[in-house]
């Protein structure tokens, strides 16, 4: 387990092979309905020369599950077990459905943390939460939107471990910060700082 445990911290830190590719001038969540905009990144990966950056470009240009199954991790995408990440997560290519879980799946918190700092889950326009807790499988709720505005909606319902990821920028974290209301939230707000804000590497301490 100690084994497992140090192997998903390492693979969940692990950057994105599209990290440096291009700089996106889409909203990501438009990769997956812009071909030619694919096929750009496609070609820029190719052109780095790598087995993953090759497999990863093939992956864009035909969603293959072997190819998937096979690469993922050098791609920077956790093989989680129970099935937290799949192909069919995917679209064209890239993310376009994260699906969260309750503490029953075991390693949904390395899945989460996943979601929320890797650059492969920029893309996605729906998010689910699932639970088992009082039997079968069960669907929630469901959030749509672009990647930014569904962690801000799950913010709004005090999911503070939003905050631990890089699309919040300093001043966004600066604001937060300042208009906290212990009063309103569950937490205190060092408790906020102290466990997520400070987590995020855009995150600036007050001197």
């Amino acid at each position: 387990m100690k084994k497992r445990e140090k192997q998903l911290r390492e693979l969940v830190k692990q950057p994105s092979i599209l990290a440096g590719i291009t700089e996106l001038p889409l909203e990501w969540e438009q990769l997956i309905k812009s071909s030619e905009f694919r096929s750009e990144i496609a070609s820029a990966l190719d052109a780095k020369g790598t087995e993953p950056a090759k497999t990863r470009a093939a992956f864009i240009r035909n969603q293959d599950a072997t190819n998937f199954n096979a690469n993922r991790e050098a791609w920077g995408i956790p093989a989680f077990l129970e099935e937290l990440v799949e192909v069919s997560d995917f679209e064209n290519g890239f993310m376009w459905r994260f699906r969260a879980h309750t503490t029953s799946w075991s390693e949904n918190q390395h899945a989460d943390q996943w979601f929320l700092t890797s650059l492969e889950a920029r893309s996605i326009s729906r998010y689910e939460f699932w639970s088992c807790d009082e039997g079968p499988d069960k669907l929630e709720f469901v959030i749509e939107g672009n990647y930014k505005s569904i962690l801000s909606q799950l913010l709004a319902e005090q999911v503070y471990e939003v905050l631990i990821s890089p699309v919040f920028s300093s001043e966004e974290l600066d604001e937060y910060i300042a208009n906290f209301s212990e009063d309103e939230e569950d937490y205190e707000l060092e408790e906020v700082i102290e466990e997520y804000i400070s987590q995020n590497p855009n995150y600036l301490p007050a001197k």
